[in-house]
C-alpha cells in the first residue's frame, strides 16, 4: 500500500486519484511513442507496485538509425512469403473476393512503418500497465476498507463514549457500511443510540428497521422503535409493531403498548330469547365493531354503551378496542345462535280432584317476558283469554280449567287443564248460629229454654263478630245471665259459618283460639 496512504482519504479519492495518475502517465507514453516527447523530461522507472508506468526514453536519431538497420534484417524473403502465403490458404476454406485478394496483397506489399509499430508496441504496453494498476489498486482498496472499519468504528465508539453523538453517528454510520460493519448490529445499536440521543428520529427508525432486517428478534431494536411509534403518536406503524411481535420472541419489548381486547356480556353460543349483548373495554379506551364479517376499525360502528339486541338467527359480530392514540387491539369475534323456543308448560296447583269450598288455584312458571292466560269452560285459552295475575278462588262445581303460557314473540306452550269438583258448603246466618248454640247449650243443662237459665235467671245472648280461628270461620258470641238487676258474661262461645258446630272461645278479638264443644 502506497506510504501516502491517508486514512482520513475516501475509498472513491483513492481511485480517482489513481486514475488520474494513471492516464496523465499512459499520455506521456504515447506522445513519446508518436515523436511529441520533447516537452518530457526523462524520468527513472519506479516500482511497479508504486502504481506507476515506466516512461520511454527520448527517441533519437541514432535510435531511428539501428532501428531501420533492424528493419531490414528482418524483412522477409521471397521464400517466407510464399510459405505464410501458403499457410494462409490453408487456413481459409473459401476463396476470398477480388477485392479482398487485391487488399491482401496491398498488406504482404507494404509492411507497417516503424513509426506504427512503435505505436502498437507501445499501446500493447500501457494495456497490460492498466491492468496491473487496477490489481494493484484493488488489493490496496481492499486493504484499505479494513482499516477505514476500524478506524472509523474506534473513532465513533470514542465520541459516542465522551458524550459527542452528533460526531459519532457520523463515524459510526461510515463503519456501518463497511463490510465488517453491516451485521455488526451492537454497532448500529449504538449509531441508533447517538440518533436518538441527538434527536435525529428519522435516521433512528431507520437504523432500527435496518437492524431488524439482519435479525427480526433483536430485542432491544423493537422495544426502542416501539417506544419511537409511541412518543410520535404514530398508531399504524406500533399497531403493527405489536401484532407482529405480541405472541412470541419479543412480547416483552412491546407489552407496555397492547392494547387489551374488549370482552362480552354474554358467552357465545346458543339461545332461545334475545340477547342483549354489551362490551366492556379498558379505560382510555373505545370499542368499535361490525356484523357483517368484515374487519372492525375507526370507520365501523362505535360501541356507545348501550345494550346490542341480537334476535332470531346466527350473528357474528367481530369487535376491536381502539386507545387515545389511535392503537388497535386484536379483533375478536363473537358467535350467536337465537332460535326462539316456546315456553315450558304451565304448572298449576292442586291437582284435579274434589275439593272443598275456599281452594286456591297457582301457576308456578311464568317466566320472564311471558303471561299466562285460562279459561274455564275448556276451550284452548289464547292471549284474548283471561290474564292469570294471582293465585285466584277454585270454582264451585264441576269445572275444566285451560291454562296456557304465551311469550313475547308470540309463541305458546302447551295447554295444561285441570278438572276441579268443589262440594257447595251450607252457610249459616246469624240466627241459625244463635239458634244452633241455644240447642246445644240446652243439650248440656245450661238452658232451660231459650231464654231462662238453669237455675231460673234470664239470658241473653250477644253478637261480637264474624271472624276467622284457626282454618275455621265463626261467628263469635257471648253468652250473658241477667240475676238480681244484674248482667254477668258466663261464656264465650263460637259458631262455624259452615258445619254450625260450637266451639267454646278464649282470648280477645284477633287473637281467638277455639275448642269444639
Amino acid at each position: 500500500m502506497p506510504d501516502d496512504f491517508n486514512k482520513n482519504t475516501s475509498i472513491e479519492d483513492e481511485i480517482e486519484k489513481s486514475l488520474q495518475k494513471m492516464v496523465e502517465e499512459e499520455t506521456t507514453v504515447a506522445k513519446a511513442y508518436v515523436g511529441n516527447a520533447d516537452d518530457y523530461k526523462a524520468e527513472q522507472p519506479s516500482d511497479i507496485n508504486d502504481g506507476r508506468t515506466r516512461v520511454v526514453p527520448k527517441i533519437t536519431d541514432e535510435i531511428l538509425k539501428e532501428q531501420q538497420v533492424i528493419n531490414k534484417s528482418s524483412q522477409p524473403t521471397q521464400e517466407e512469403l510464399t510459405d505464410r502465403d501458403i499457410l494462409l490458404d490453408d487456413d481459409d476454406d473459401e476463396e476470398p473476393e477480388d477485392e479482398d485478394k487485391e487488399i491482401l496483397k496491398d498488406a504482404t506489399k507494404k509492411p507497417l512503418d516503424k513509426k506504427t509499430k512503435l505505436i502498437i508496441a507501445g499501446v500493447a504496453a500501457g494495456v497490460a500497465l492498466v491492468l496491473i494498476i487496477i490489481i494493484i489498486v484493488a488489493v490496496s482498496l481492499n486493504k484499505k476498507s479494513k482499516n477505514n472499519y476500524d478506524y472509523y468504528y474506534q473513532t465513533g465508539m470514542k465520541l459516542y463514549e465522551e458524550g459527542n453523538y452528533g460526531d459519532a453517528s457520523s463515524y459510526l454510520s461510515k463503519a456501518s457500511k463497511e463490510n465488517e460493519g453491516k451485521k455488526n448490529l451492537n454497532l448500529k445499536y449504538t449509531l441508533y443510540r447517538c440518533y436518538e440521543s441527538s434527536g435525529n428520529e428519522d435516521e433512528a427508525v431507520n437504523v432500527l428497521k435496518d437492524i431488524l432486517s439482519y435479525d427480526e428478534n433483536y430485542e432491544d431494536a423493537v422495544k426502542a422503535l416501539a417506544d419511537i411509534y409511541y412518543k410520535k403518536e404514530d398508531a399504524d406503524n406500533l399497531t403493527k409493531l405489536i401484532r407482529k411481535y405480541q405472541d412470541g420472541k419479543c412480547s416483552n419489548a412491546v407489552k407496555n403498548y397492547i392494547v387489551k381486547e374488549p370482552s362480552a356480556s354474554k358467552e357465545p353460543g346458543s339461545y332461545d330469547d334475545d340477547v342483549e349483548l354489551k362490551f366492556t373495554c379498558d379505560s382510555g379506551c373505545v370499542v368499535y365493531y361490525t356484523t357483517d364479517g368484515k374487519e372492525p376499525d375507526i370507520k365501523s360502528t362505535l360501541y356507545d354503551g348501550t345494550a346490542i339486541k341480537l334476535e332470531t338467527g346466527t350473528t357474528k359480530i367481530k369487535a376491536v378496542s381502539v386507545n387515545s392514540i389511535g392503537v388497535y387491539s386484536k379483533v375478536v369475534e363473537f358467535g350467536y345462535v337465537v332460535e326462539y323456543g316456546a315456553p315450558a308448560a304451565p304448572d298449576v296447583t292442586p291437582a284435579s280432584g274434589k275439593y272443598s269450598d275456599g281452594e286456591k288455584i297457582k301457576i308456578n312458571n311464568i317466566p320472564d317476558k311471558c303471561k299466562a292466560y285460562y279459561t274455564t269452560d275448556g276451550t284452548t285459552p289464547t292471549s284474548s283469554s283471561t290474564e292469570y295475575t294471582g293465585e285466584f278462588d277454585m270454582p264451585t262445581g264441576n269445572t275444566v280449567i285451560a291454562f296456557v303460557i304465551i311469550n313475547d314473540h308470540e309463541q305458546s306452550s302447551t295447554v295444561v287443564k285441570r278438572n276441579y269438583n268443589v262440594e257447595v258448603k251450607n252457610t249459616y246466618t246469624y240466627s241459625q248460629a244463635e239458634s244452633q248454640l241455644k240447642n246445644v247449650l240446652i243439650s248440656k243443662k245450661v238452658l232451660k229454654s231459650d231464654s231462662v237459665a238453669s237455675d231460673g235467671s234470664g239470658v241473653n245472648f250477644v253478637y261480637i263478630s264474624k271472624t276467622k280461628v284457626g282454618n275455621n270461620e265463626m261467628y263469635i258470641i257471648r253468652y250473658d245471665v241477667i240475676k238480681g238487676g244484674s248482667t254477668t258474661t258466663a261464656g264465650l262461645y263460637g259458631v262455624d259459618t259452615s258445619s254450625g258446630k260450637v266451639y267454646t272461645v278464649t282470648g280477645t278479638e284477633g287473637s281467638y283460639s277455639a275448642k269444639e264443644y
